[in-house]
């Protein structure tokens, strides 16, 4: 008997994240929503499930990606396939097991409808599935690629390739040059900024130490050169003096000569 192959679509970012978890998750939107028993939808259509489209916002405006050619070019393009199980329910059943309210069961088939495609073809389990049990592929220029290569190896530059082309990636890489350049144009002021500081701070330095010197050697200048001026000014006071006190000496041996002499 031949095998059914469920898919599940989704986005290059979102499977890096199903990558770092190690599994898939059941729908985040249904416990939002308050469903007792979430579902992790998979579908019969092997060209593209049209439920799994995404709101997105590019900045401008907010409108839906509902294409696999739109998702390539926007966030990247990837599905996740296996077998049908027993694990599986119809989206008919899911009614019942999950114990989804009725009118967001009919909600959901209607949007579903209402983007072309058909509740039929969806299949829910309930339970998280490990990626290592999952075949990937993905959508690049119209075709389906495996991203596993032999012996479980992935095909890194077939993911790399349709990563870096989408609208995400780009506009990341533009933000974190932009980012990179505001921190380097900061950097560069703050430099700046401190370059200016210790100028202004040796500056400051310097005229003051200049001060002191300029005071300290005026002060040595002012002290010698009065010294200098007191020394010489004694000197000639004791020359004057000692001058002055010469005739005065020699009189009075003059007058002790005549005694004599009269006697």
């Amino acid at each position: 008997m031949e095998k059914t192959l469920l898919y599940h679509y989704t986005s290059l970012s979102h499977l890096i994240e199903i990558f770092k978890v190690g599994k898939v998750l059941t729908s985040q939107t249904e416990k939002m929503l308050k469903v007792k028993k979430p579902g992790l939808w998979f579908s019969t259509n092997n060209k593209w499930e049209y439920s799994a489209f995404k709101r997105f916002n590019d900045g401008n405006k907010e409108f839906d990606l509902n294409t696999p050619e739109e998702f390539e070019k926007y966030i990247g393009c990837a599905r996740l396939v296996t077998n049908l199980n027993s694990l599986f329910v119809t989206f008919a059943k899911y009614k019942h097991k999950s114990k989804v309210n009725p009118m967001l069961w009919e909600k959901m088939a209607e949007i579903g409808k209402s983007k072309g495609a058909d509740p039929t073809e969806w299949y829910a389990t309930f339970s998280p599935m490990s990626i290592n049990n999952l075949d990937i592929d993905v959508y690049e220029n119209g075709e389906w690629h495996s991203l596993k290569k032999g012996e479980g190896e992935f095909d890194s530059e077939l993911f790399n390739r349709n990563l870096e082309k989408t609208f995400v990636f780009k506009k990341g890489k533009e933000m974190e040059e932009k980012m990179m350049n505001e921190v380097a144009k900061q950097k560069e002021n703050i430099e700046q900024k401190a370059q200016e500081v210790v100028e202004e701070k040796v500056e400051e330095v310097i005229e003051e130490k200049v001060e002191e010197v300029i005071e300290e050697k005026v002060e040595e200048v002012v002290e010698e050169k009065v010294e200098e001026v007191v020394e010489e000014k004694v000197e000639e006071v004791v020359e004057e003096k000692v001058e002055d006190e010469k005739p005065k000496s020699k009189g009075i041996f003059s007058k002790v000569k005549s005694l004599f002499k009269r006697k």
